[in-house]
């Protein structure tokens, strides 16, 4: 995820003139149905990013969120907007209730890969009806064509659209994983390529460099959050990745959990970490119930509060107090 104008406030806004209350829970995934198949990025938002509903379908997979009616569904209506270059838009409602073009993909290697990823697991897991798999199969030959127009021979990365000599971290180690997830057990040259090129391109000592090239401003999005997304890939050891992952709590969990940095939930961390710190993952759950309408929630958020619960993550965080967000001071009479 790249581009933060996701409309946060706006959508907010919408939701709470919408009449709805705090709730204890936050939105599920039914909370941003389109009704045909679809679902927007964000709460009252108008927009449907085609990545944010993969990565989720993703994670969801691998998480066995009983979600295969949800995935069905969403896959005819995805499918038959692919573009013949293998790309996908980002799409907005039109007034008779149809679907427009409203802008291009934010990065088009990331959308690539999530569709490899989300498609060679729903079909590993037989999710897919008949009539789906042949259009599975070519929406991954075209990613995939795309993924190799994509990629820079020279140093072996690949950059975020076609025009542009933009590499993202992020996005070369979620292409890191689509190829994973298509060589089976064994790591194949091509994701070894990959991974050596992530490391030689974007380490700097102990640090990892978030894009190439380098932003002037460190932010927590993306320099802080950037490395989170090397944790149990397989790109570093799983030793490293341990150690990774504790340093960055040690260093930014605070922030992450209140918010303070950053009003969006990013709840991909604490996926990432549900192995190595399930305490962790749960305190995330933790601080987002009861849920407030300011808290940067996504369709992805959902699918992830959703698939950690599935993997026995629950809502207890012996923390609660340091980490839970500060609410606002009343204000004065």
């Amino acid at each position: 995820m790249k581009t933060r104008n996701l409309w946060m406030a706006s959508a907010a806004m919408a939701w709470q003139l919408a009449g709805s209350a705090q709730a204890a829970e936050p939105p599920a995934l039914a909370e941003f149905a389109t009704g045909d198949g679809a679902y927007y990025t964000t709460l009252g938002g108008q927009v449907v990013d085609p990545y944010f509903v993969n990565k989720g379908f993703t994670i969801a997979l691998q998480a066995d969120v009983p979600l295969k009616a949800e995935l069905r569904r969403w896959l005819a209506w995805l499918l038959p907007r692919q573009r013949l270059d293998g790309g996908f838009d980002r799409y907005c409602p039109t007034g008779d209730m149809g679907w427009r073009s409203c802008m291009g993909a934010d990065a088009d290697d990331s959308m690539a890969a999530t569709t490899i990823e989300m498609l060679h697991q729903a079909r590993e897991k037989k999710w897919l009806t008949t009539s789906q798999l042949v259009a599975a199969d070519l929406a991954i030959v075209r990613s995939q064509q795309l993924l190799t127009r994509l990629r820079n021979p020279k140093n072996q990365l690949y950059k975020a659209l076609l025009n542009t000599e933009l590499y993202y971290l992020m996005d070369n180690v979620e292409v890191y994983e689509a190829l994973r997830v298509t060589e089976g057990a064994q790591a194949g040259p091509a994701s070894k390529q990959l991974a050596t090129a992530i490391t030689r391109n974007f380490r700097s000592g102990s640090d990892w460099k978030p894009a190439l090239p380098e932003y002037d401003q460190p932010r927590f999005y993306p320099h802080t959050l950037a490395s989170a997304y090397l944790w149990q890939t397989g790109v570093i050891s799983s030793a490293e990745s341990d150690r990774a992952t504790a340093q960055w709590l040690a260093l930014h969990g605070k922030a992450w959990l209140s918010r303070s940095e950053d009003d969006y939930a990013w709840g991909l961390v604490a996926w990432k970490m549900r192995q190595t710190a399930p305490i962790q993952a749960a305190c995330w759950r933790a601080s987002l119930r009861p849920f407030q309408a300011t808290i940067g929630w996504t369709v992805l958020d959902a699918m992830i509060d959703q698939a950690l619960a599935q993997k026995g993550i629950g809502t207890q965080c012996p923390f609660a107090k340091t980490t839970a967000p500060a609410t606002a001071p009343a204000a004065n009479p």
